[in-house]
């Protein structure tokens, strides 16, 4: 319980005291990663593959047959195509991403032709696993990141009396479900990436998200907390944790860096032209634009590197949550930050 009430105000004075003062930071200033013991060292620079599961903001429109995907969507590179593409780091992607996916059809309905986390597992292990498996892959070197959430709080029914809370509670259930089924069959390298920030998306400007901000910080601590709780139960695994909802955040506040102008509202609303010259957040009322998509995929990879253990090292990291100086440091100021707010 206390766990849960510390990460709950961690994310509320990351996401609302810093904003206040004009200081935002990147996602991965504030993500976290909780390392194995010595039986996998978390070894990114030498990862071969990435198997990723999600909805629209991973999807790549894979062919499952042969698992090739579309390399430019929405104008340009997802941030897992561009995470696959940073020079000196090129890997093999299996995105088994799809458009309007759920994690639990049974707990959030959804149209059969939008797959759920259940139904991109059992294409995964068809297609990498199974007997018909394309391809060969190591527990050491593949890394698995799950990214599913939006579509969940979004298209929850709200409307049976049931507390979003507990709605929460199960989604996260049948996740870890499956990342439980992911390393009995010899997953080790876990990804887990935050509900960005949908109450700033153009669906709300009418308020129908008045759930956004509470559901996605609910959400996210319950991402944070069973992924730590998986690493304490699962000590032969690489666990993290990125915070996607922060690197938003950090797009929005420094826009100019990254080529955008409007955060506002809908490209795909706006009768301009969405592809590579796009100065559009937002690409259309829920999911951002290849400049946002770029710039996460950036970010992650910046993330993942400074997680990189190194055999010399491993005795340092072994068993541990990582924590950097610049993460003391910038939670020294958070604290600092907020009790100056509060009081």
């Amino acid at each position: 319980m206390k766990s849960a009430l510390f990460s709950t105000i961690g994310l509320f004075l990351t996401s609302l005291i810093l904003p206040t003062f004009g200081y935002s930071l990147r996602g991965q200033d504030v993500s976290h990663s909780f390392l194995a013991n010595n039986t996998f060292f978390f070894d990114y620079a030498n990862m071969q593959d990435i198997v990723v599961f999600g909805d629209d903001l991973s999807a790549a429109n894979t062919n499952y047959k042969n698992m090739k995907y579309d390399t430019k969507i929405n104008g340009g590179r997802n941030w897992a195509t561009k995470l696959i593409d940073i020079p000196d780091h090129k890997v093999w992607l299996w995105d088994y991403a799809h458009n309007g996916a759920v994690v639990d059809f049974n707990i959030v309905p959804r149209d059969q032709e939008n797959t759920s986390f259940g139904t991109q597992f059992d294409k995964f292990s068809n297609s990498l696993y199974g007997t018909k498996s394309l391809r060969l892959w190591a527990s050491r070197s593949t890394l698995f990141a799950i990214w599913f959430g939006t579509n969940d709080l979004v298209y929850m029914n709200r409307n049976q009396g049931v507390a979003s809370n507990d709605v929460i509670n199960n989604i996260m259930t049948s996740k870890f479900q499956k990342v439980q089924e992911l390393y009995e069959h010899g997953a080790r390298n876990f990804l887990f990436i935050y509900v960005p920030t949908i109450e700033k998306s153009p669906l709300n400007k009418d308020d129908s998200l008045y759930f956004g901000y509470t559901d996605a910080t609910n959400y996210n601590t319950q991402v944070k907390n069973n992924a730590r709780d998986f690493s304490i139960s699962h000590p032969d695994c690489n666990v993290l944790v990125y915070d996607a909802y922060m690197e938003f955040n950090y797009i929005m506040d420094n826009k100019g860096k990254f080529g955008i102008e409007n955060i506002s509202d809908s490209c795909e609303n706006s009768g301009d032209k969405c592809d590579k010259k796009t100065n559009y957040f937002w690409y259309n009322n829920l999911y951002p634009t290849y400049r946002v998509q770029e710039a996460v995929g950036q970010d992650i990879h910046e993330f993942l590197t400074s997680r990189q253990v190194n055999v010399y090292d491993a005795q340092l990291q072994s068993g541990a949550s990582t924590f950097t100086f610049k993460s003391l440091f910038l939670w020294n100021a958070i604290l600092f930050l907020s009790l100056f707010f509060l009081f």
